[in-house]
């Protein structure tokens, strides 16, 4: 069983690639699984893996993903493999520890955390933007590879060294996610420009639900997880987060639009 979250893409692109690979046809949609309310109670089977593959928010878990592992339990569970695949623009920070953490409260074991390098997306932090299109395409070339090297190991229960960290972990995961989960949830600098056409992509892309068409325009709600995929994703580039996306790329899984540099006038 695979249980994923993905806002751009990137996570599904690694959930889709590893089901194919190990024949598992049971992939659990993590945040439609929590917002929808159905049962988090599943069976594993003897020798069954349990896979969890989501993106990394600001060096942490996503709050959705944390809520997911939180509430499922798991029947028949006797040391079945458990591994976790994480997507990242540069650095996963304390990701691995916090979820050692978790899982030893569930009374669990984990030996494999892994994380693939992907491209940016996280474009409303000052001085944040989307790669370069040259190193968009080496990450996601490279991807391929390291996302083979993981499989492999996972199939022979061989843990490798393949999570990518750097400095200054405390300050990353310790305070700035702290900070970033508690401040940075806010779905409200959220608007649209003149170019909205009403076409519902955003609504039909977002992964919490949380956004509908009131007029012909999307209102969001207050259930956002920041994975951004309402602005990478909309046809007409026509969704901002405050002022602080203007002029930034767009990117989501084998597609990208490059920066904006024209000011859009909001509706």
């Amino acid at each position: 069983m695979i249980c994923y979250f993905s806002g751009t893409g990137n996570s599904m692109w690694v959930a889709q690639t590893v089901a194919a690979r190990f024949g598992d046809n049971r992939l659990t949609d993590m945040a439609d699984a929590v917002v929808s309310g159905s049962s988090l109670n599943f069976s594993l089977s003897e020798g069954e893996r349990l896979g969890f593959v989501f993106p990394v928010h600001s060096w942490g878990i996503p709050w959705i993903v944390r809520r997911f592992i939180k509430k499922m339990s798991v029947s028949n569970y006797d040391n079945q493999l458990i591994y976790c695949i994480l997507t990242c623009g540069d650095d996963c920070g304390l990701t691995n520890r916090m979820l050692l953490k978790l899982f030893r409260r569930k009374g669990w074991l984990c030996r494999h955390i892994y994380s693939v390098q992907m491209p940016n997306t996280y474009v409303v932090f000052p001085g944040f933007d989307t790669d370069p299109a040259e190193l968009e395409q080496k990450k996601t070339t490279e991807a391929v590879g390291t996302l083979d090297k993981i499989m492999a190991a996972i199939e022979s229960d061989s843990p490798i060294d393949c999570y990518l960290q750097k400095g200054q972990q405390f300050l990353k995961s310790r305070i700035i996610y702290p900070l970033f989960c508690r401040f940075a949830m806010s779905s409200k600098p959220f608007r649209t420009t003149d170019k909205c056409i009403g076409c519902g992509v955003c609504v039909k892309n977002c992964p919490t639900h949380n956004i509908r068409l009131e007029n012909g325009h999307p209102v969001w709600a207050n259930n956002c997880t920041q994975c951004l995929s309402c602005l990478h994703r909309c046809p007409q580039t026509a969704i901002e987060y405050g002022k602080q996306s203007v002029g930034k790329g767009r990117y989501y899984y084998g597609k990208r639009k490059d920066s904006q540099q024209t000011s859009h006038k909001s509706n």
